[in-house]
């Protein structure tokens, strides 16, 4: 079976594309990609889709132009249509212009797409192209997924990018399109050896091929069998997640902890991947310390980007860090005594007024003896350092006073008091008052939430 043939059945049978879609064909001019070109136009006409030649002018070599005006005619002479764009010289950076060029070349690709409701990008990977990339990952360092190499298809956009010729060897196309007399252009900047990927091509790969001729395919097999395998993992975490998982964001240590230690970091890389932290074992191995230290029920774990691995009591979630402003103005403050109720932030309202012996006491309701120097009261956010006067005499602070009662970390910042006109504080709110002698209150301050 020739490659015409091997490549019209892998098609057919993967299901890439129907007669009534459009694909876009990257097309660089290189034999990989002149090849692939020739491939899908010979397709069936009942499996082969409406293609659009994309070509972009790097303007690196002189050839380029040369190049741009043979896609063009070339595709004039087929009746395909072509999308050109060329990337400005003026954009073009001192380092790492490998990176910008392929991110130039992608977003227009993207443009493509959504202009012509296309249902596929097809680019020319080949095998060589495959073991190349598993090399650069292995010599790199990295996440196990990443050696998966190149796939096959995989979603982009509006579609699938889709790579056709990676069961096939650069030899083998090269042979394809010297027996078909197709034309081609040679890329000079791939004969580059300051390249690592280059140096992986002319000096690694040639050495593992003459020890086994069949390590293309070798490679081949393997990352086939790491995406079935990571595809099952994938499956797998859902599940544990949904084990531990509380809510949408926030997840039960007790029910972490049942894992095994394989688990425990497994469901940990998941919520880092969905939250788009990087992968790093540091961060793993902090994150378990955290969660299995029974001594420290609650705290924080600095990530990436702002957000904090959270740990309150029995519960940990993914959070944006929130910056703490550095002023001290109360959040709000009571400045008439009336029957009215008076807004406060957090969706709050509060009212003062003249005791009634008719009232009864409420976990947001606090009766009070004040004088007239400790008006006006102030109920603002509650700061670790403020202390609350206990029966004993002494005084406890807010801080372990949130401890005590468990208050998740988030929840602290949300704390309110209310404080007399000297600074006293008299009541944590829907926590605890203050021990101050009230045996004959004046004055009933009440918070509830807005109707």
């Amino acid at each position: 079976m020739d490659i015409s043939e091997q490549f019209n059945s892998a098609v057919i049978q993967a299901n890439w594309f129907r007669s009534d879609q459009v694909a876009i064909v990257a097309v660089s001019t290189g034999v990989d990609s002149m090849t692939l070109l020739t491939l899908m136009q010979q397709l069936p006409l009942s499996v082969r889709p409406r293609l659009v030649v994309a070509h972009v002018n790097h303007q690196l070599r002189q050839q380029s132009q040369v190049e741009e005006q043979f896609i063009s005619e070339y595709c004039r002479e087929h009746q395909i249509e072509l999308a050109t764009t060329r990337w400005p010289m003026a954009d073009h950076p001192k380092r790492g212009i490998e990176a910008a060029a392929r991110r130039f070349r992608y977003e227009f690709f993207t443009k493509l797409m959504v202009k012509y409701h296309a249902s596929s990008l097809l680019t020319a990977h080949h095998a060589d192209d495959q073991a190349e990339t598993v090399l650069m990952k292995l010599v790199r360092g990295g996440q196990l997924a990443q050696l998966q190499g190149i796939l096959p298809a995989q979603p982009f956009k509006t579609g699938q990018l889709i790579r056709p010729l990676l069961a096939f060897s650069k030899g083998q196309l090269r042979a394809y399109a010297k027996q078909h007399q197709l034309t081609w252009f040679e890329d000079e900047t791939n004969d580059d050896d300051n390249v690592l990927r280059n140096r992986i091509r002319h000096q690694l790969i040639p050495g593992l091929k003459q020890e086994n001729p069949a390590f293309l395919t070798h490679v081949k097999a393997y990352s086939d069998q790491l995406t079935a395998v990571i595809q099952l993992a994938h499956e797998r975490e859902e599940e544990l997640l949904s084990q531990i998982s509380v809510d949408t964001q926030t997840y039960s240590v007790d029910r972490w902890r049942k894992l095994s230690a394989i688990q425990q970091r497994f469901v940990l890389k998941t919520i880092f991947r969905h939250e788009q932290i990087p992968i790093k074992e540091a961060y793993l191995d902090e994150a378990v310390q955290l969660l299995k230290n029974d001594k420290k029920p609650n705290g924080q774990l600095n990530l990436t980007h702002s957000q904090v691995l959270e740990k309150d009591y029995h519960h940990f979630s993914i959070k944006a860090e929130l910056k703490v402003p550095t002023n001290d103005i109360p959040a709000d403050k009571i400045v008439v005594i009336s029957n009215q109720w008076v807004p406060l932030s957090r969706g709050l309202q509060v009212r003062l007024m003249p005791f009634r012996l008719t009232s009864k006491p409420d976990r947001c309701q606090m009766a009070l003896n004040l004088k007239p120097a400790e008006l006006p009261l102030q109920i603002r956010q509650a700061r670790p350092v403020d202390q609350v006067k206990l029966a004993s005499g002494g005084h406890k602070s807010v801080r372990r006073i949130l401890i005590d009662h468990k208050v998740p970390q988030a929840q602290r910042s949300k704390q309110l008091v209310a404080v007399s006109a000297k600074g006293e504080v008299l009541w944590l709110i829907g926590l605890q008052r203050s021990a101050r002698d009230f045996s004959e209150p004046n004055y009933e301050l009440v918070v509830k939430q807005s109707d």
